[in-house]
């Protein structure tokens, strides 16, 4: 899953792995999965790990399930400046792709803060260093713009390009028949 933070990656991402009935992994559960092991959710949390920290997790989770034979849906935005992240999937997995796009992203990634419960907590804010979600949303936006310009659009496996601004276009069933019928093994 790529494409733009915002863009409905997620939302896709969770259907399309149970469609298929596989796991699912994304960048970002990886991150919180790290910080929540930092007891996000205590009075006095921990330090929030690193974006790097959370990136290299993520990739070695990627890797090992693919080395135990395990297929799953997994949502990464991927970075012309780190062409090694790639690099390190396609090495160990089969890859088809799936970008969502939309008009509103901005807009869903505030609405997506405004309602976090994890983010609305003040010793997460504190942990952040941020005295509302208001701010942390403003700083957000400017390194997700940052995100989006970096983001990489060209991949040498085949990629299915979904709207996601009303629903699903094409409709889930046809997603799901291009990642079957893309990774399917001949014969």
């Amino acid at each position: 899953m790529v494409g733009e933070p915002g863009s409905g990656k997620t939302r896709l991402g969770v259907s399309l792995a149970g469609a298929l009935r596989l796991p699912f992994l994304a960048r970002d559960d990886v991150r919180t999965g790290l910080y929540f092991t930092a007891g996000a959710w205590s009075e006095r949390p921990g330090p929030v790990p690193p974006a790097d920290a959370a990136v290299e997790t993520f990739l070695r989770l990627v890797e090992t399930m693919a080395a135990l034979g395990v297929s799953c849906v997994a949502e990464y935005v991927v970075r012309d400046e780190r062409p090694e992240d790639m690099a390190r999937i396609t090495a160990v997995a089969r890859c088809v792709g799936v970008r969502t796009a939309c008009a509103d992203a901005p807009a869903r990634r505030a609405d997506r803060a405004r309602t976090d419960r994890l983010l609305a907590r003040r010793p997460v804010l504190d942990a952040l260093g941020y005295r509302s979600v208001g701010e942390h949303t403003a700083r957000a936006e400017v390194r997700m713009a940052a995100v989006t310009a970096q983001m990489r659009t060209v991949f040498d496996f085949p990629v299915l390009e979904v709207d996601t601004n009303d629903g699903y276009d094409p409709p889930l069933d046809d997603i799901v028949d291009f990642v079957a019928r893309s990774t399917s093994r001949p014969g």
